[in-house]
């Protein structure tokens, strides 16, 4: 299951918070924020890189207005190494600091102590561990100090609005971070947003365990979506997953094919069978008429059951019974009628022309079968012609 999962990547990063100021009703394009930004940050920000050349995101924390117009607070992040290694088995890539949002959430939740506070220390001792003042109110005021850099985030009402990250200090929380605090909550004070919060909560983080935190601060819904390497076509470990998903597809349908194979055959013989069955189901009966009882009894001598015969076949009268039967059996092959046809010519003994009732002329050798009759001899002046076991001869007229 893990191969299914996407993977984020936390790799090296700066961010910022950065001020757009638009008219009241207005709000800058993605071109308008590039070309302010070029202006203003671009040197700084890729001083850095051989090339200069580096992508830069605004991902929008605040809006408000204010009295000289609308303001537009986003959280500018730009990468600060190469991230193409990353792309083979990475699918996302975030800074890794966002950590950092993972520990204030939880300390807006109410889900962590003051183990690591910053206020801890010689001069504040009598602090038992317990130093997280936050308000109920979801504002807060973060302060994290981490590989040599201090971090100051701004909660209000639970929402992030504002980012900062300021390097070149030593390796302890010293006084010249506890200075940069001092004046950075004067700045609070006369800012025209912050200034409208109420009891803010203080919290200091040092230390901070980054690898256990950032997999917690990448599923929270702020950062979700949004990635540092954008591409516009899909990434080697996108496109793996989704090959992958489809070969999985092929082989879970071809498994089903082959189980249900049998059971499929089964399924089709059973409703042509029905199929079949119902077509004789609603045909009407066949009614059979009940045989003569003579034709029975008939039967019944020709087959040699003489005790289902009545006495009057037993008392001597088989040559009757032979009789009548011979005469049913030419009765049923028929009746011939010697008129259906007369004899015209004869040809060298061995062809007859006749005609027959219907009016038609037909040419006839021996074998040869004309309506009930077949010809049994052709002479000169003469035809043989046989109808079962009757003979009839036909002869030339002479004129």
């Amino acid at each position: 299951m893990f191969f299914w999962n996407k993977r984020i990547a936390p790799v090296a990063a700066r961010m910022m918070t950065w001020e757009v100021t638009t008219a009241f009703d207005g709000m800058p394009t993605e071109t308008e924020l590039r070309k302010r930004f070029d202006e203003d940050f671009r040197d700084v920000f890729n001083a850095g890189f051989a090339d200069g050349e580096c992508a830069v995101f605004f991902w929008q924390l605040v809006s408000f207005n204010a009295s000289d117009g609308r303001k537009h607070r986003y959280l500018v992040a730009v990468a600060d190494e190469p991230l193409e290694n990353y792309r083979k088995t990475f699918d996302r890539c975030l800074p890794k600091q966002i950590a950092l949002y993972a520990i204030a959430d939880k300390i807006l939740r109410g889900e962590r102590d003051g183990e690591n506070c910053l206020k801890c220390d010689e001069a504040c001792a009598e602090c038992g561990g317990e130093c997280a003042e936050v308000a109920e109110n979801g504002n807060l005021l973060f302060v994290a100090f981490w590989g040599h850099c201090l971090y100051i985030l701004v909660f209000m009402e639970g929402r992030l609005c504002h980012w900062s990250e300021e390097y070149g200090y030593g390796e302890v929380f010293d006084d010249a971070c506890r200075e940069r605090v001092a004046r950075f909550k004067e700045f609070l004070k006369a800012d025209e947003l912050f200034a409208k919060m109420n009891d803010v909560g203080e919290f200091g983080e040092g230390s901070p365990k980054v690898d256990e935190l950032f997999q917690v601060a990448v599923r929270d819904p702020f950062w979700r979506g949004k990635d540092l390497d954008e591409c516009d076509s899909m990434k080697p470990c996108e496109r793996r997953r989704w090959i992958m998903s489809v070969v999985a597809l092929f082989v879970f349908c071809a498994c089903v094919f082959a189980m249900s194979g049998g059971s499929l055959n089964l399924l089709c013989a059973k409703f042509y069978d029905d199929e079949f069955h119902n077509s004789f189901v609603n045909v009407a009966p066949v009614e059979l008429s009940q045989p003569a009882a003579r034709d029975l009894e008939m039967l019944a001598w020709a087959e040699g059951h003489r005790d289902l015969l009545p006495a009057k076949w037993t008392l001597g009268r088989a040559g009757f019974v032979d009789g009548v039967a011979s005469r049913s059996w030419r009765t049923s092959r028929g009746t011939c009628d010697s008129s259906e046809f007369s004899l015209l010519g004869i040809v060298g003994g061995r062809v007859a022309l006749v005609k027959t009732s219907a009016g038609e002329t037909k040419t006839l050798s021996v074998g040869d079968s004309l309506s009930r009759y077949r010809v049994k001899r052709i002479g000169m002046n003469d035809v043989v012609m046989r109808c079962g076991r009757k003979e009839v001869r036909y002869a030339l007229k002479m004129r």
